[in-house]
């Protein structure tokens, strides 16, 4: 069973995350969230993830330093960055910082259902109009198993 956390400020879609990925992604199971970017860091290094599923704005620490620090410190974490920031700058952040999949909140909760299947196995997904701001590979890799 594959572990995911979610970091996510907002109550409500924290709590659809948590149903909507109970109901449609059989084998996973989301181990721990938080609204607190600190707190989730902490509880991330005890848990040891698969996945992560973070928001950029939190409070105390930010998705994109989230992405940055968990990365280094868990090497076998794929994260995925969910996010209603579509601005250039900020993508360019994530994709560099070799976010596994980055889906605007705007996409809706099928397109999040087919990053997370995609990501956990083993591929990347981006959505559409992140690959038509130009900021992610040139070739889309997003695989809908």
């Amino acid at each position: 069973m594959k572990k995911i956390y979610i970091i996510e400020d907002d109550a409500i879609v924290r709590k659809l995350l948590i149903t909507h990925i109970a109901e449609f992604i059989p084998g996973h199971e989301v181990v721990g969230s938080n609204d607190d970017g600190m707190i989730a860091m902490k509880e991330c290094l005890e848990l040891q993830p698969d996945m992560i599923i973070v928001d950029i704005r939190l409070p105390e620490v930010n998705g994109l330093e989230i992405l940055h620090i968990l990365k280094s410190k868990i090497p076998h974490l794929k994260v995925l960055i969910y996010s209603g920031i579509a601005d250039k700058k900020t993508i360019e952040i994530a994709v560099h910082g070799d976010t596994d999949g980055y889906v605007l909140k705007t996409s809706g909760f099928q397109e999040l259902v087919k990053a997370v299947k995609s990501i956990v196995a083993g591929g990347s997904y981006f959505s559409p109009d992140i690959y038509k701001l130009g900021l992610a590979n040139n070739s889309p890799s997003n695989s809908y198993t």
